[in-house]
């Protein structure tokens, strides 16, 4: 139940997060390369797209992020969801990342994001520019260790404190 409430607050993030030109150029990076080329060379959105951050950064700042909230969370429910030693927390961070890179591919990526316009550039509004999964998958696929990181290092704070 925990883990369902959490998954559709992170799709509300990801909605929230889209929806305008600019709002959109933030996730830059999750859209098809084809798509990336024309949003760069665009005359107005092209001088306003974010400086590219490397593959570690933001594996790094991800792995810091789910690390803090999934040590919140157990610290919080530690008694409720019965994380009362390292194994225990360590699966349960584990499956509840791994559901959440899964619900992301599947709900957000796959059916959500490749349907709606809210993603959509106001001067590419085609949806057929919007549809290869590449860049979702592999993103799926990269999370898997970073979720299993940032499960080990949960569950080392949970049980310490």
């Amino acid at each position: 139940m925990i883990a369902a409430v959490f998954y559709f607050l992170y799709w509300g993030v990801c909605f929230l997060g889209t929806g305008t030109d600019r709002k959109n150029l933030i996730g830059l990076r999750s859209y098809p390369d084809e798509v990336q080329t024309r949003v760069q060379s665009d005359p107005q959105l092209g001088q306003a797209v974010p400086k590219a951050k490397s593959t570690a950064a933001i594996l790094l700042s991800n792995l810091l992020l789910f690390t803090v909230v999934f040590s919140v969370l157990g610290l919080a429910l530690k008694s409720v969801l019965g994380l009362n030693n390292y194994l225990s927390a360590f699966w349960y961070f584990l499956a509840f990342g791994e559901g959440l890179g899964l619900f992301d591919l599947l709900v957000t990526d796959l059916l959500w994001w490749r349907s709606t316009k809210r993603i959509r550039f106001s001067f590419l509004p085609e949806k057929k520019y919007y549809q290869d999964p590449k860049k979702h998958i592999e993103s799926f696929w990269r999370g898997i260790p970073l979720f299993a990181a940032a499960a080990a290092l949960a569950a080392l704070i949970v049980t310490v404190l």
